[in-house]
């Protein structure tokens, strides 16, 4: 009995890898531009394994997670009238500290997505970007991150996305998901992530910083991430449905922002 429960794990770990490896090459898979006129804009997604999209269905011909799902809903606004394209910069177990700006950065050796991030073409052109950071903060040991820690590090990654690329960018910035915790949490690890969802929605509800709040992705403020069939079999990332679902929360949030931004190119380009 033993014997087939290890062997179960195995294969359950080597299914995952397998499923992380193609969500990787998906990852770079570019969809067409969905054209609904003549004008163009970008939206960047950025994060840790809710922004890569682990969970989620992906082959090396379909792109995976928020990113995927989002251009899909979109194509069926018909309150969009021009093209938007979604591109996915998630990054597997990436904490805060992992996509601070070097010049924000206390470590020795200092990180490098914010730098690769601000000089990608697609990244400079971006109107909208979403931050979905924060779950693994209260894994990390070495330097072990506090709520605090967390708020001050996503402050200063906002600030650095919006002095960097299209200067009248919007920022959403989205609560840490918290399925899985009761699970892979201890009790003053859940507690920690609690303040931590606070915290950034009274940072986003500020908007000092011209950061908008995005979804509310903890069970805490949103009973409607309660549901099982929204996570993969781990609990805890999302699944086919659960980024379907937050594709779908997302139209009504980002709607006015990309029809203001629509109308205001259209009205440049008249002269208006």
């Amino acid at each position: 009995m033993e014997v087939i429960k290890s062997f179960e794990v195995f294969l359950t770990i080597c299914f995952f890898y397998i499923k992380l490896w193609f969500i990787y090459l998906a990852r770079w898979y570019e969809p067409p531009l969905r054209t609904k006129g003549s004008y163009n804009h970008a939206i960047v997604v950025l994060g840790d394994d809710h922004a890569l999209g682990v969970g989620d269905y992906s082959s090396m011909v379909s792109g995976s997670g928020i990113a995927f799902k989002l251009g899909r809903e979109l194509a069926k606004e018909g309150a969009i009238r021009q093209s938007w394209q979604i591109y996915n910069r998630g990054e597997y177990k990436t904490n805060t500290e992992d996509w601070l700006h070097p010049a924000d950065s206390k470590r020795i050796e200092k990180p490098e997505l914010m730098i690769k991030l601000i000089h990608d073409p697609k990244y400079l052109k971006a109107e909208i970007v979403i931050v979905m950071l924060g779950s693994y903060d209260t894994l990390q040991k070495n330097p072990s991150l506090t709520p605090q820690d967390t708020l001050r590090n996503l402050e200063l990654i906002c600030q650095a996305l919006k002095r960097t690329g299209n200067e009248r960018k919007s920022i959403y910035l989205c609560t840490i998901p918290t399925a899985g915790d009761d699970v892979f949490l201890t009790e003053e690890q859940r507690a920690d992530n609690l303040t931590r969802n606070l915290l950034i929605e009274a940072y986003a509800t500020k908007n000092d910083d011209g950061v908008l709040p995005g979804l509310h992705l903890d069970l805490a403020s949103n009973f409607e991430m309660k549901r099982r069939n929204l996570y993969w079999r781990d609990g805890r990332h999302f699944s086919d449905i659960g980024y379907t679902k937050m594709a779908k929360d997302w139209i009504p949030l980002i709607r006015p922002d990309m029809v203001k931004r629509e109308f205001a190119l259209f009205r440049s380009d008249l002269g208006l």
